[in-house]
């Protein structure tokens, strides 16, 4: 084999690798996910995971530059119905609560929300950062 042709199979099957993790499992991969960012910290890469039959969604949030607490800010989760009527909502957050700053990589936090029981009808979840009190 051609060494360039070689390089170029090992680079496909690196990238494919690497997106297995995002990819929802088969029975939800018709579920739209939508973020909505703070003023504080940016959503970022959200997807569905299922593990040993249990359904989450998973993220990550980014601290915006100007920002140095973080401790104030939650995750609305909330599941809407084709006619966009919430089916579930509730209040998340993401760990470390207070984001770190890091040298040479971004200031992030992750978050991991349990969804099942999936309610039926489910076509879209939002995953809103907020801040302030939450009820």
């Amino acid at each position: 084999m051609k060494p360039n042709l070689w390089l170029i199979l090992l680079a496909s099957a690196a990238l494919a690798g690497c997106a297995t993790p995002f990819r929802a499992p088969e029975d939800v991969s018709h579920i739209k996910l939508d973020t909505a960012d703070s003023r504080l910290v940016r959503v970022e890469k959200v997807w569905l995971e299922g593990k040993q039959g249990h359904l989450a969604v998973r993220g990550y949030v980014l601290k915006r530059l100007n920002n140095d607490d973080t401790s104030g800010t939650h995750l609305d989760v909330t599941l809407f119905d084709a006619d966009g009527r919430v089916l579930r909502s509730t209040v998340e957050h993401f760990e470390p609560r207070r984001i770190p700053p890091r040298f040479r990589r971004p200031h992030s936090a992750s978050y991991r929300v349990m969804l099942d029981p999936l309610p039926v009808g489910t076509v879209r979840i939002e995953v809103r950062a907020h801040e302030g009190h939450h009820f």
